[in-house]
C-alpha cells in the first residue's frame, strides 16, 4: 500500500514509534523552491523539528535553507552537507553567517568530502586525501566563526549564535575525524543495525542525524524497482560501496559491479537484495517505515531527517506520494 493513500486500518501508534526529533530533506522534490516556505511551515505544524539540505546537481546546499528559514519559525535547519572541496574555507564560513542570519541560533553546519564522482566527475576537482581536506577546512571554519583572523581574512560579521560543526563520516578514520573536530555527525546510506558501530566509533557522545530516503508511489513493484537502481548507483561509489559492505551486503555490492563491469547494466538492479532495501530505505506500508524509524530512535540516532521520493510517471503524481510521505510519517 502507498503511503500516499490513507491506511485502512487508522494511523501508526505514533506514541510507540515516533521520536521526539524528526527531520525532512529541503528541498522538497517536485516543489519548487519559491513554494517551500509554505510546504515548510505545514511541516512545522506537523511536528517535524528540523531540516536538512544537500547538495545534487540542481541545487547547492545553502540556498534551500535561506528560503526555509522563511517558512518556520522554530524549526532546526542544517547542511548534510556541505562539500569541503568545492568552496574556500572564506566562502562557507560567509554562507554560513547568511544562513545563520535568517535563523538565528537554529543553524548547523554540516560538512564532509562528498565523492569523488561529484567533486572529480562533476566540478572538475582533484579530490586527494579527503580526510586532510575535512580536517584542514572544518578546523580553519571553526577559528572563522569564532572571529579569529586566518590568514589574511577575518570575518566581517559574526553569526548572531555560534554555529555547531557536523561532519559526514562513513569510515573509521573520519569518524574519528568528526568527534574530535565537531558537535555531531551526518550519515546516509546507513541503516539503524550499523547506528550503534558508527556513533561508537566517534569516540566521544555527540550529536547526530541521517538522511534516510522514503519512496512511495501507487504501484509498489515500480517503487522497489526505483529504489533498486538507486541502490546500484551507491553500490558503484567506492565510499558508500564499503559502508554497504560493513551492513552485511559484501554479496550485493560485488554482483552489482560485476554485472556492471560487464556491460550488463540492466542486471544489476535485480542483484539488490530485498533485505538490503529494506535496511537502507524507508518503503512498503506506512506501519513498517514507522517501526523503521523506531529502529533508528532505539539505535540511537539523534535525527532521522526522511528524504522523500515519489515515483510516478508525471510531477504532479510524484508530488502527491511526496506529501503524503511527509503527512504519513510526521511525528503529529
Amino acid at each position: 500500500m502507498s503511503p500516499a493513500r490513507p491506511a485502512p486500518n487508522g494511523p501508526a501508534k505514533r506514541s510507540e514509534s515516533i521520536s521526539a526529533r524528526r527531520g525532512l530533506t529541503v528541498p522538497i522534490p517536485e516543489v519548487p523552491l519559491a513554494e517551500l516556505p509554505r510546504a515548510i511551515k505545514r511541516a512545522e505544524e506537523l511536528g517535524y523539528s528540523e531540516a536538512w539540505s544537500y547538495e545534487n546537481s540542481i541545487l547547492d546546499a545553502f540556498t534551500p535553507l535561506a528560503v526555509t528559514a522563511q517558512g518556520t519559525s522554530s524549526m532546526r535547519l542544517g547542511t548534510a552537507i556541505v562539500p569541503v572541496f568545492t568552496r574556500p574555507a572564506a566562502l562557507i564560513a560567509m554562507q554560513a553567517v547568511a544562513v545563520a542570519e535568517t535563523a538565528p541560533g537554529r543553524f548547523v553546519l554540516g560538512l564532509g568530502s562528498s565523492t569523488e564522482a561529484i567533486v572529480s566527475g562533476w566540478m572538475g576537482i582533484d579530490f586527494g586525501k579527503p580526510l586532510s581536506k575535512v580536517v584542514e577546512v572544518a578546523g580553519i571554519v571553526k577559528r572563522l566563526l569564532a572571529g579569529e583572523k586566518v590568514g589574511a581574512f577575518r570575518l566581517g560579521q559574526l553569526p548572531p549564535a555560534p554555529i555547531p560543526i557536523y561532519i559526514a563520516a562513513l569510515g573509521p578514520k573520519m569518524l574519528r575525524a568528526a568527534g574530535e573536530l565537531g558537535e555531531g555527525v551526518c550519515f546516509y546510506l546507513t541503516g539503524p543495525g550499523i547506528i550503534p558501530e558508527l556513533l561508537a566509533g566517534v569516540g566521544r557522545p555527540v550529536d547526530s542525524m541521517c538522511r534516510i530516503g522514503a519512496m512511495a508511489g501507487d504501484d509498489d513493484e515500480a517503487v522497489k524497482a526505483a529504489a533498486r537502481r538507486a541502490s546500484v548507483a551507491y553500490a558503484l561509489v567506492p565510499y558508500y560501496a564499503a559502508l554497504l559492505e560493513r551492513q552485511g551486503f559484501g554479496e550485493e555490492v560485488a554482483a552489482i559491479k560485476q554485472r556492471w563491469a560487464a556491460g550488463d547494466r540492466a542486471a544489476a538492479p535485480g542483484q539488490v537484495s530485498d533485505a538490503m532495501l529494506d535496511e537502507t530505505w524507508l518503503l512498503g506500508s506506512v506501519d513498517h517505515m514507522l517501526e523503521r524509524l523506531a529502529d533508528y530512535e532505539r539505535a540511537g540516532l539523534g535525527c532521522p531527517a526522511i528524504a522523500p521520493i515519489g515515483v510516478g510517471a508525471t510531477p504532479a503524481e510524484r508530488r502527491r506520494h511526496v506529501e503524503g510521505l511527509i503527512e504519513a510519517l510526521a511525528p503529529n
